[in-house]
C-alpha cells in the first residue's frame, strides 16, 4: 500500500515536469517566430538610415511657423522644400523628459534623427518658412481630343513650385503637385477658358488663362486620329488667342492635294490647315521637294527688300511683290487656280488666315540703324512665337497678297527642332536642300532672310536676298470646313474630300 502511493506520486510528478518542458519549448518557438517576422522601419538620413521598431520613435506633431502655400499650424507631412527645420524649437522626449543631445537633419522633405536610442521616444518638430518675395513665371500649352483638353503648366521659380491649380471656366479649382491635368467629358467644338495658377512655398503666385476649342472646329479629324499633332501654342487668329497644334520630328502628316504631296505644319488657331509643298511624289529629300530655286528679291541693298511683299522706304509696307512672291503667284495660277483638270482646287484654299511677315526689329535694335537684326533673330535658338502684329499679317482677304500662298516662317521651323545652332536632320522640314523662309534676318548694307540650310539648321551661313541658289517651297492653308480621309502616312496620306 505504501509502495503504491509512492508510485502514484512519482507518476504525478513526472506528468507535471513534462507539461513544464512542453510549455517552455512552445514559448521559445513562439518568440523565435515573432522575432523572425517582427516589422522594422527605417528613417532615411542624409547619411545612412536608422532602423527602429514602430513603438520606438513617434513623431507626435509637426508645425509650420508661418503661412505659405500651406497655412501655419500643425501639418501631417513635412514640407518638401521652402522651409528650414527650427532645431531650437524641435525636441524629443522619453517619459516626459527632454532628450538633451537629440539632433536632427532635414533636406528635401527627408528627416534624419540622431542620438535617439530609447524605446518610447516622442518628437515634436517645427519648421520656418524661407523668406521669398519672388513670383513664379508661368506659361501654358494645351492639347486634346474630341472630348478632352490636356493642360501643361510650364512654370519656374527660384525655389520651386509647390502647388498647381487648374480651372475649367468658372468651376472649382483642382489642386495638384503635378504640372499637367486633363479635363475630360467635354463636348466637341465647345469653347472653354482654361485658367492655371501656380504657387511657391512662400505663397507667391502666378496665373494665366487661355481660350481653347475642344477637338478643333475643322481639324478635329486630324487631332482625333492616331497621327494627331500634340504640341500647341497660340497664334494670331481669334484675336491673338488662337490655339495652334503643330507637328515635330518626322510624323505621319502627309497630305495629297491638287496632284501634289504636302506636309502639314500645323492646325491654325482658326481651324484651317497649314501645309508645305513636298513634291509630286512622297519625297522626303532632294530637289523634288521644291518647285525650283529663286532669288528672294532682285536687289539686296535696301532694308525693305526682306519683305515677301514690300513698299519702298516702309518697314511694314506692301504693294510690290518680291521676286520669290512672283514665282509663288505664277505657280499658284498654273497649278491651283487654273489647273488643266479644271477641278477648282482654289475652293478649298483658306484666303483669310494669311502669313506672318514679322518685320519688327530685334530687342535693342532700330529700323533706322545702319545695321540691325530683325525680331526673328531673337528667337533663332528657341522661344519661337506664332503671334503676329496686324501690320505684318499678309493675306488675300486683307489685300496684301495677290494669291493665298506664302512660305514657311523661321518660327515654324524652330518648333520642329531646327534652330540656329541645331542641325536637326530628323525634322520633317529637313530636305537636304537650301530653301527660303519668309522671316527677315538682318540688314547691314545687305538684306538677309532666314534660310533652312542643306545641313538642317538655320545658321550655317548668311545669304543676301538676291542669291539665286535657294529653293522655293510653297505654303498654303486649307479651309477649316474641309473633310479629310486617309491616315496621314506617305502611302495613305490625308486627302481633301472632293478635291481629287
Amino acid at each position: 500500500m505504501k509502495y503504491e502511493v509512492l508510485k502514484r506520486g512519482h507518476i504525478k510528478r513526472n506528468i507535471l515536469i513534462a507539461l513544464l518542458v512542453v510549455s517552455l519549448i512552445s514559448s521559445l518557438i513562439l518568440n523565435f517566430t515573432q522575432a523572425k517576422y517582427r516589422v522594422t522601419e527605417s528613417i532615411p538620413l542624409i547619411q545612412g538610415t536608422i532602423n527602429f521598431s514602430p513603438s520606438d520613435l513617434n513623431i507626435v506633431a509637426m508645425y509650420l511657423n508661418q503661412d505659405g502655400a500651406i497655412p501655419a499650424g500643425e501639418t501631417d507631412i513635412a514640407p518638401k522644400f521652402g522651409y528650414t527645420l527650427n532645431e531650437e524649437q524641435s525636441f524629443c522626449e522619453v517619459n516626459d523628459e527632454k532628450i538633451e543631445n537629440a539632433a536632427f537633419t532635414y533636406e528635401s522633405g527627408l528627416l534624419g534623427f540622431y542620438n535617439l536610442n530609447r524605446k518610447g521616444t516622442k518628437c515634436s518638430l517645427y519648421f520656418d518658412l524661407i523668406p521669398d518675395n519672388e513670383n513664379p513665371t508661368l506659361s501654358i500649352s494645351t492639347s486634346g481630343t474630341d472630348n478632352s483638353i490636356t493642360v501643361i503648366a510650364n512654370a519656374s521659380d527660384n525655389i520651386g513650385i509647390y502647388y498647381y491649380y487648374f480651372q475649367l471656366d468658372n468651376e472649382e479649382e483642382i489642386r495638384t503637385e503635378e504640372n499637367s491635368y486633363t479635363f475630360e467629358g467635354l463636348e466637341k467644338d465647345s469653347v472653354h477658358t482654361i485658367t492655371v495658377r501656380v504657387e511657391d512655398a512662400a505663397g507667391n503666385v502666378a496665373s494665366t488663362s487661355k481660350e481653347v476649342t475642344v477637338g478643333l472646329k475643322s481639324g478635329g479629324f486630324i487631332l482625333a486620329s492616331e497621327n494627331a499633332p500634340t504640341n500647341s501654342t497660340t497664334d494670331w487668329t481669334n484675336g491673338g488667342k488662337g490655339i495652334t497644334y503643330y507637328y515635330t520630328g518626322n510624323p505621319n502628316n502627309w497630305v495629297e492635294f491638287a496632284g501634289f504631296y504636302w506636309r502639314i505644319i500645323r492646325i491654325n488657331g482658326d481651324g484651317s490647315i497649314r501645309m508645305i509643298y513636298q513634291g509630286t511624289s512622297a519625297n522626303t529629300k532632294g530637289m523634288g521637294t521644291q518647285i525650283g530655286t529663286s532669288a528672294f528679291n532682285s536687289s539686296y541693298n535696301r532694308r525693305y527688300y526682306v519683305g515677301l511683299v514690300y513698299k519702298e522706304d516702309e518697314q511694314h509696307g506692301f504693294g510690290r511683290t518680291s521676286t520669290i512672291m512672283t514665282s509663288l503667284n505664277n505657280w499658284y495660277n498654273d497649278n491651283i487656280e487654273n489647273n488643266n483638270k479644271n477641278l477648282h482646287y482654289e475652293q478649298y484654299i483658306d484666303t483669310g488666315t494669311g502669313f506672318c511677315s514679322d518685320r519688327n526689329t530685334a530687342s535693342g535694335d532700330n529700323y533706322t540703324d545702319s545695321s540691325f537684326y530683325y525680331a526673328a533673330y531673337d528667337r533663332r535658338n528657341g522661344g519661337a512665337s506664332l503671334q503676329c502684329s496686324d501690320v505684318d499679317i499678309l493675306s488675300q482677304d486683307n489685300g496684301r497678297l495677290p494669291n493665298p500662298i506664302g512660305l514657311v516662317t523661321s518660327d515654324e521651323v524652330i518648333l520642329t527642332g531646327i534652330t540656329w545652332d541645331n542641325a536637326n536632320t530628323e525634322s520633317y522640314l529637313y530636305t537636304g536642300q537650301n530653301y527660303w523662309t519668309m522671316s527677315p534676318h538682318y540688314f547691314g548694307g545687305s538684306a538677309v532672310v532666314f534660310i533652312v540650310w542643306l545641313d538642317g539648321c538655320l545658321g550655317s551661313g548668311a545669304a543676301n536676298v538676291d542669291w539665286t541658289g535657294s529653293g522655293v517651297r510653297p505654303v498654303i492653308n486649307i479651309r477649316a470646313d474641309v473633310s479629310l480621309t486617309g491616315s496621314g502616312t506617305s502611302t495613305n496620306p490625308f486627302k481633301v474630300v472632293g478635291a481629287s
